[in-house]
């Protein structure tokens, strides 16, 4: 006996029967033995006693035939093997686990593989129940309504805690179950390419080498034939669309490099980057399912755009149910496969998805969704309305993809990101986000921050193509970004993705409108490509730097090599220096003594390699207990480092303060932005909590005080946002130094604003709140340092209210 590694639910073994105990011995007959899993399961799971009487009554028919196993018995005897189990025949073929069929070697054996899979699946649903003799195998109506009942309640059993982007998708299904579908046909439940065995394994379809000569279209198609069905544990009497959505899912997952790590080995495979030539699109796979079954085309007609979404969102939820079942079999030790685990931290991913098939990101935003869908949507709304705030229709198709972005890829990897920060190896940079880095420059998201006049401030050339594009970006108004700042700002670890984090995104900003072409050449373009990271030196712990004309570390000139400055002098807060990409330093010190030079004509900035003898990185400080690994705050020192003038002063000597406040002002806005992502994510989960969770007999939201709080919850986060939305405005037609009132402004309201929001989210979830199950305390203190970052709540009042004075004298 030997136990097939592949699927998650019942196992499954290959008896061989050999004559004598000699295992090398030919054996006389081979069979499958399927059983229920060990242990304690739900009392509605594993059927095997349906599996053998589906396939038993379908093997019996001539027509329609769709191809099952012979079964040989059925023991319901638990004693005899541990649990009930049956027999069948062993069916010989090939089994394709990838559904690209990267494999096969031409396009027309992937067409091929492909409408016999379809003309399979057609065939089963032509099956009449009662001819089949299995008239009472399922009840026929309301079938999907059933459906979604069903796995919602075997989630609901998987786990002590529902997660909230489960509970959002079983309400959106609640409220979208097509109110009549065909129905009464035998359905599958769990039809894929993976179940499925093919004929002619050394035939035309090759070996998985994929290393047989390839034969013509004709021959490849007359020659290819499904062997067998497998796995029936979910037929039941229902709704065919359900199957065909189920068969389509690899067309709605997250691509096997952009999911989860786990997805390319776990029972849901994705197509890779591409789909490869051969595959029928999705709507041309339905299109011959549909001729195959004698139905209509539930992607074609009145009501596709949302009756087909429905069912792709159905079949995702149900492949989330059930790998929290997985999840939590694997937690109690009974799991029968090796990679149970890993499946089991897809949950989420597959929830995104089907939020985002539904036109949904969590939290129910509407969104538009994947093209080949068949479904449209408008741009998702703002929780208010501001004219000439609103994002542009540049902004907007942006928008939209970076919506899909965070909601199938950044979100998702979220548990992954905080697993490596917590883990040994945390100063090192996690490849979770490399790769998500990667996806996005694929995907036309990267460099958004750049402003609008960046092309004319790029003193190197940008080659035409895929680099070039990166190194220019979309070229943005800070209104336009901060529109994406936001969405960005949802996620601790995602602006990074995208090349948008801090401070690498002032330090380029500094290069880019202060640095020479050599500069730029060494150290902005590998920071535009995102092959380095870079940190800024400025703070230091002997004096109060919210005022910068108080920095105390030098940069003088050596009098043995006047081409050369010393740099002397003690650094924290310094963002980003422990990481290990990190290879620039700016610094700012005073390259003249007080009195010798007016007090804001005192400092220089100078460019300094991280690898420069002299410069040593000391301790990463802790935010609230969160050293934020890799990136780290560190305490640095620079003990005679020498650097060479040309090369590395920035703008020219006493130009510091100058440089300072210009690089400031755009970088308080996207701190501001990413602020309120945080504050609507905040929100959005404590709406959920408030409705979801009971105490003393209700759910909070029937509490008068907590809905009080949603609501002041909202009106705080909207204020702060049209404060800075504003800000955006008046910095792109007034320029800085002009707008630097609103900038102070929403400097000082948006953390605030989010703050309060985080905290009354931490509130309503109680215990859950404060630990790291949800994200909201490292949002809390990243919050709460923004009050410090880029110039206290104290400098920006001053600020204000001296603009205030000065208006009350006109």
């Amino acid at each position: 006996m030997t136990q097939f590694g592949h699927g998650q639910s019942n196992p499954t073994y290959k008896v061989d029967c050999v004559r004598g105990v000699s295992s090398s011995a030919s054996p006389l007959a081979t069979y499958v033995l399927r059983k229920k899993p060990p242990g304690k399961i739900l009392s509605s799971a594993h059927a095997v006693e349906r599996e053998y009487a589906v396939q038993k009554a379908l093997g019996a028919l001539s027509s329609p035939r769709v191809p099952v196993p012979r079964m040989a018995t059925l023991c319901e005897d638990a004693s005899v093997v541990g649990t009930p189990f049956y027999l069948m025949s062993f069916a010989r073929g090939h089994i394709f686990l990838q559904p690209g069929l990267e494999s096969l070697p031409s396009a027309a054996h992937r067409a091929a593989v492909y409408d016999a899979m379809a003309d399979t699946l057609g065939a089963l649903h032509r099956v009449d129940p009662k001819e089949a003799g299995l008239e009472g195998f399922g009840k026929p109506d309301a079938y999907s309504r059933r459906q979604v009942e069903r796995w919602a309640r075997q989630y609901r059993e998987s786990v002590v805690t529902p997660e909230p982007f489960m509970t959002e998708l079983i309400d959106w299904l609640r409220a979208h179950v097509p109110p009549s579908e065909p129905s009464g046909r035998i359905v599958h439940g769990d039809f894929r390419l993976d179940n499925l065995v093919f004929a002619n394994a050394n035939g035309p379809l090759g070996d998985a080498s994929g290393g047989n000569a390839p034969r013509d279209a004709r021959r490849a198609e007359t020659e290819t034939g499904v062997v067998a069905v497998l796995d029936w544990e979910l037929a039941t009497v229902g709704a065919p669309y359900s199957d065909v959505a189920y068969c389509c899912m690899p067309y709605h997952l997250p691509s096997v490099d952009a999911a989860n790590p786990g997805m390319a080995s776990t029972a849901y495979p994705a197509f890779g980057a591409s789909i490869p030539d051969g595959v029928p699109s999705e709507k041309a796979f339905v299109r011959r399912w549909a001729r195959a079954a004698g139905l209509p085309n539930p992607t074609e007609g009145a009501g596709a755009a949302t009756r087909w979404p429905f069912y792709v969102a159905m079949s995702l939820f149900r492949g989330a149910a059930i790998l929290a079942g997985v999840r939590a079999r694997a937690a109690a030790g009974n799991a029968s496969a090796a990679n149970a685990h890993a499946a089991g931290t897809l949950v989420e991913t597959l929830a995104t998805r089907a939020l985002s098939v539904a036109g949904c990101v969590p939290g129910g935003v509407p969104r538009a969704v994947a093209s080949g869908s068949g479904m449209t949507a408008s741009p998702p709304p703002a929780p208010f309305g501001a004219s000439g705030l609103e994002p542009s229709p540049r902004a907007a198709a942006l928008l939209q993809r970076l919506r899909r972005f965070m909601a199938e890829h950044a979100l998702p990897a979220e548990a992954a990101l905080e697993a490596h920060a917590a883990s040994d190896a945390r100063w090192s940079v996690s490849p979770e986000t490399e790769r998500l880095k990667a996806l996005a420059k694929r995907a036309g998201l990267w460099n958004l921050w750049l402003p609008a006049d960046s092309r004319e401030l790029l003193k190197i050339n940008a080659p035409a193509g895929a680099e070039g594009a990166l190194l220019q970006g979309p070229g943005l108004s800070n209104l336009e970004y901060a529109h994406l700042a936001a969405e960005m700002g949802q996620s601790v670890w995602a602006s990074e993705f995208f090349n948008c984090s801090a401070p690498d995104t002032g330090n380029m900003e500094v290069l880019l409108r202060y640095g020479t072409r050599a500069q730029q050449e060494t150290w902005l373009k590998p920071l535009l490509l995102g092959e380095i990271r870079s940190c800024f030196a400025m703070t230091e712990p002997a004096v109060a730097s919210s005022d910068a004309t108080n920095i105390a570390s030098s940069i003088v000139s050596d009098e043995k090599n006047p081409r050369e400055y010393v740099l002397n002098g003690r650094k924290w807060w310094t963002s980003g220096a422990c990481d290990p990409r990190c290879a620039l330093a700016i610094f700012m010190g005073k390259t003249a003594p007080d009195g010798a030079a007016p007090k804001h004509k005192q400092q220089s900035m100078v460019l300094v390699a991280m690898r420069a003898p002299g410069v040593r990185v000391l301790r990463p400080l802790t935010v609230f207990g969160y050293d934020d690994a890799p990136h780290g705050h560190a305490e640095v020192t620079f003990t005679d480092v020498r650097v060479d003038k040309q090369q590395s002063v920035l703008l020219g000597e006493g130009r510091g303060f100058e440089i300072a406040q210009g690089r400031l002002g755009p970088g308080r806005l996207h701190h501001c932005m990413r602020l309120i992502g945080m504050g609507e994510r905040a929100l959005r989960l404590a709406a959920r909590r408030a409705a979801d969770r009971v105490a003393f007999g209700k759910p909070l939201a029937a509490n008068g005080n907590v809905l009080q709080t949603l609501g002041v919850m909202r009106v705080t986060l909207d204020g702060a946002r049209l404060a800075t939305l504003e800000a955006a405005r008046r910095l792109d037609k007034e320029g800085n130094k002009t707008a630097k009132g609103a900038i102070a402004a929403c400097k000082v309201a948006a953390p605030k604003a989010a703050l309060f929001v985080i905290d009354a989210a931490i509130q309503l979830h109680g215990g859950l709140g404060v630990c790291d199950d949800q994200p909201l305390a490292r949002m809390f203190a990243g919050a709460r340092t923004l009050r410090l970052a880029d110039g206290p709540d104290e400098v920006h009042l001053e600020t204000i209210a001296k603009m205030e004075l000065r208006r009350a004298k006109l």
